[in-house]
């Protein structure tokens, strides 16, 4: 009798197993042609007085196409199937929080970004993108971690970016049977 009610629990483990996958994919299984896609990315014109700003974005994005197999990143438009380029528009600080006796402890950085992810074929724009993240960072009275709290800041915002186009990638352009939004996409985020 026990063997029987085992049975029928490893039955229904079984046939629960392929209903239960809830809608992941695997991102290195291969996409619509079964070939990776390749990647042109432009240094991103950066609008702001934050010098390096634009190579932090490089890196990000980097960091987070380079995690698939399926995309891979060209050094020129020449072969490839997808441009990737964006402008830093505004960084502003719209926030500072005070301490004990009034001394600044805690800062707000607020950036804007635009990106155009555009199909080399048909010089299309498949997706716009133009967004605001905001990130705390912490203050205080010595300007080297300051500046060091900043750029981390910085760096936390392009990577919720870098991972946000990786993620849309997977998700439309690789992902067969996904059509891309044509619409420009105007939001804005904030994370802390």
């Amino acid at each position: 009798m026990n063997v029987r009610v085992l049975v029928k629990a490893a039955m229904a483990v079984i046939l629960a197993l392929p209903l239960s996958a809830c809608g992941y994919y695997n991102p290195y299984v291969a996409g619509k042609c079964g070939k990776p896609i390749m990647v042109y990315r432009t240094m991103w014109a950066n609008r702001t007085n934050e010098m390096g700003l634009e190579n932090i974005f490089y890196q990000a994005q980097s960091d987070w196409l380079r995690k698939s197999r399926l995309i891979t990143l060209g050094d020129s438009p020449e072969g490839a199937d997808y441009r990737l380029n964006g402008t830093i528009e505004r960084v502003d600080y719209p926030e500072i929080s005070f301490g004990k006796y009034q001394i600044a402890s805690q800062g707000r950085v607020e950036l804007t970004v635009n990106f155009t992810l555009t199909e080399m074929k048909s010089g299309k724009a498949i997706w716009k993108r133009n967004a605001t993240r905001t990130q705390t960072f912490a203050m205080g009275q010595d300007p080297m971690k300051l500046q060091t709290s900043r750029r981390a800041a910085f760096e936390k915002i392009a990577d919720l970016f870098g991972e946000e186009i990786y993620l849309y990638m997977i998700n439309t352009i690789i992902r067969p049977g996904a059509q891309p939004p044509a619409e420009e996409v105007d939001e804005k985020v904030i994370q802390d």
